[in-house]
């Protein structure tokens, strides 16, 4: 038997840290993959995406496997990723197509470099991020006010200054409102204290207040759905110069690095007829500067915490969504961690 030194293994902290695995993300929006590669970060993982030339988004770690420059400076030929440098190709796969400076090149069909399953729906690109320890691909599950023809919205999404924990538990956070945005047109109201009631569900959990209901915010409901994703759902009520009723934020928030967030929501609205193309147009004419003030105040003092601030703080009974949501993640992130240092045991015995 061959003694090889097997990798270190990581921890369920190593993994929280830049995403959990085996899941579907969210990494930009549709409008911003052409047949010019990008580069993006998502997971700790440079990624390089295009278009082919049926149109499909593919995307492959951004390493040409010949001599190691970015695929993402490369161009886009007869569908496939041509490096820049000395012109290999590859396909969405990962598998190189043609080796233009040697003849019968060996490379030419073996796959070199990861590709990353990709879906595109609801305006946006999602990737599935594997562990590498199966090739099982889940279907991406979304929402079904994402696929309903009854719901309409639209996408915010930009990077910010912070690991991606902080603002998925600022999303689990609704007595923040009532404080941090009480000079905004669609949160001032509500009331300033409640009990924070957490509810089980077959996916999932809920939290709501058990003082008031159709104000502020006043419920949240998580979906969990191991091994494709997690979303987490709120309900925002308009006031009635705004037309009345509610609009909902949807949103599975993607790590870039430790430090990094790619921080997107979707504002969705269940609409129909004239009501639908009122809204529309007063979402992009008034309403979305409106709650883009709202989540810039999120993200100046979620940016301000220090990452020290774990350590130190200390949780009250309106942070049981919080402490739930940190619970949820760290089992699965202990389960993949499990996983893979029994994966790097089997690797080192052979």
């Amino acid at each position: 038997m061959q003694n090889r030194q097997a990798k270190p293994a990581p921890t369920a902290q190593d993994i929280l840290k830049t995403g959990l695995l085996n899941q579907w993300y969210m990494v930009c929006r549709a409008s911003e993959v052409s047949d010019k590669p990008i580069k993006l970060k998502r997971l700790n993982q440079d990624i390089a995406l295009w278009r082919d030339a049926s149109g499909r988004v593919q995307a492959v770690e951004d390493f040409c496997p010949h001599r190691g420059a970015p695929l993402s400076r490369g161009r886009v030929i007869d569908g496939k990723l041509a490096c820049i440098y000395h012109g290999l190709a590859v396909d969405g796969t990962g598998t190189v197509t043609d080796v233009p400076p040697v003849a019968n090149c060996p490379l030419v069909g073996r796959k070199m470099i990861q590709g990353y399953p990709v879906r595109e729906v609801a305006d946006a690109i999602f990737l599935y991020f594997s562990d590498g320890l199966s090739d099982d691909v889940p279907e991406l599950q979304l929402p079904y006010q994402l696929v309903s023809p009854e719901w309409s919205g639209f996408i915010y999404a930009a990077e910010w200054s912070c690991n991606y924990m902080l603002p998925l538990d600022n999303r689990l956070d609704p007595m923040h409102a009532v404080y941090l945005h009480a000079d905004t047109f669609t949160l001032q109201y509500g009331v300033k204290q409640s009990k924070i009631e957490i509810h089980d569900t077959a996916e999932g959990f809920y939290i709501e207040r058990d003082n008031q209901k159709g104000v502020n915010i006043d419920r949240t409901e998580v979906t969990y759905r191991p091994g494709s994703n997690f979303w987490v759902f709120t309900q925002i009520p308009y006031p009635k110069a705004a037309g009345g009723g509610f609009f909902a934020i949807l949103s599975h928030l993607t790590p870039i690095d430790e430090d990094h967030t790619y921080m997107w929501v979707m504002r969705y609205q269940k609409s129909e007829g004239w009501r639908r193309d009122l809204w529309r147009f007063l979402y992009k004419n008034r309403l979305e500067r409106r709650h883009d003030y709202v989540i810039e105040q999120d993200r100046d003092i979620i940016e301000a915490i220090p990452a020290s601030a774990r350590g130190r703080e200390t949780m009250i009974q309106c942070d049981v969504g919080v402490s739930r949501i940190r619970r949820m993640l760290m089992k699965e992130a202990t389960q993949q961690a499990e996983r893979l240092v029994g994966s790097i045991g089997v690797q080192a015995a052979e």
